[in-house]
């Protein structure tokens, strides 16, 4: 274990803004294909009335996995797609939407109550889970970068310590296929299940002097008739239905962080479809500018809560700098309200530490699995 962090130490960093916004690359990923050239749909209000069937959602694919290397992967989009001249030397952070989602989500402590809520921390008779949220590696491109890709994504709905399903049947999915242009599913529930190409930017800018590569999914863009209206064009649009009851708690206590994450990925507008038995009976649709005339201190909260998060990432790039740290395995592990920055004992290293003559193999197990074996 090389640092414990708590989300208390970072409330004395400065609010942060992000600055130096530019779009590096843009694609499309098809099932079992290759990346393609990026051709994400326009957002497209839905009809009045729209009647809606539950379809399967799937829990986000992980940046980390058995088969799978963040590191290789953006690599090699960043080759495909990036432009020739763009250089990741002073390029500091490479990371993914879910990874900073859930960073964020532990620096607003929404992670940290989720977590209790589902037993996950230290009670009686009962010790804390370990949850290796990431991965911290580097990239041959970047020198002066670490990496962070998740290997276990943080979804509430699934959070719970033993072994219960991710909650597959949503009114996202049809919705989502409405808006973005595409056919709705019909059927038996077990066949409604998105298998559309998924779109992807590579966007890069600045928070606290933190240089930021971030890899962003993109269900689709504001529309090219509205895009006056925004301070760029290219800006994401994000998607989702909601039950009757819950239609006002976009505006709840959470509000910041969900203007943080506009700011973070670019997100120009939020629509959501508010449902009832099936049918969309309301739609909200919200820009960043509509959300700051709602609560003029929303944009200093966001900011409050983006300077802890670059204070969160600049401890995590220290303590991965340190000598120790590089060239060697390391995870960043939630355990008990606290983030851990850890690393596996290699078999050379295990080897050395049994074969010392000053300790007994008592000492060893107990120092390793805190008993005697």
């Amino acid at each position: 274990i090389y640092e414990w962090i708590a989300a208390e130490e970072l409330t004395g960093n400065p609010p942060s803004e992000v600055t130096g916004f530019h779009e590096i690359a843009a694609f499309t990923v098809y099932p079992k294909c290759q990346p393609e050239a990026y051709d994400a749909p326009e957002y497209r209000p839905p009809p009045p009335s729209l009647q809606l069937a539950k379809g399967l959602k799937r829990p986000p694919q992980v940046d980390q996995g058995r088969n799978r290397s963040f590191t290789a992967d953006i690599s090699q989009q960043l080759i495909d797609f990036a432009p020739d001249d763009y250089s990741l030397e002073e390029v500091d952070i490479v990371t993914t939407m879910p990874a900073m989602k859930t960073l964020l989500a532990f620096v607003d402590g929404s992670l940290t109550e989720d977590m209790r809520a589902k037993g996950l921390h230290t009670r009686l008779r009962s010790q804390p889970e370990l949850v290796d949220l990431f991965r911290v590696g580097r990239l041959p491109a970047a020198p002066n970068a670490i990496s962070i890709g998740t290997v276990w994504n943080w979804v509430p709905e699934n959070a719970t310590s033993g072994s219960a399903n991710f909650n597959r049947r949503s009114y996202d999915v049809n919705f989502q296929q409405v808006v973005s242009g595409k056919e709705t599913f019909g059927g038996p529930p077990s066949i409604r299940e998105m298998n559309d190409p998924s779109h992807y930017r590579i966007l890069a800018y600045t928070i606290a002097g933190l240089k930021i590569l971030i890899r962003v999914p993109v269900l689709c863009t504001v529309p090219s008739t509205d895009i006056d209206a925004m301070d760029r064009p290219g800006k994401a649009v994000e998607c989702s239905s909601a039950n009757e009851r819950d239609a006002g708690d976009l505006w709840g206590h959470s509000l910041s962080s969900k203007f943080a994450e506009m700011q973070l990925f670019d997100i120009g507008m939020i629509v959501r479809g508010v449902v009832d038995k099936g049918f969309v009976i309301e739609l909200q649709e919200v820009t960043q500018q509509d959300l700051k005339l709602d609560r003029p201190s929303l944009e200093q909260e966001a900011q409050i809560l983006i300077g802890r998060l670059a204070g969160l990432l600049r401890k995590l790039k220290e303590v991965a700098d340190c000598p120790g740290c590089v060239d060697r395995p390391t995870y960043l592990q939630y355990c008990d309200a606290e983030l851990r920055v850890v690393s596996p004992r290699l078999e050379e290293e295990m080897e050395l530490f049994s074969s010392s003559p000053d300790v007994t193999d008592a000492q060893v197990d107990e120092l390793l699995f805190g008993q005697s074996m």
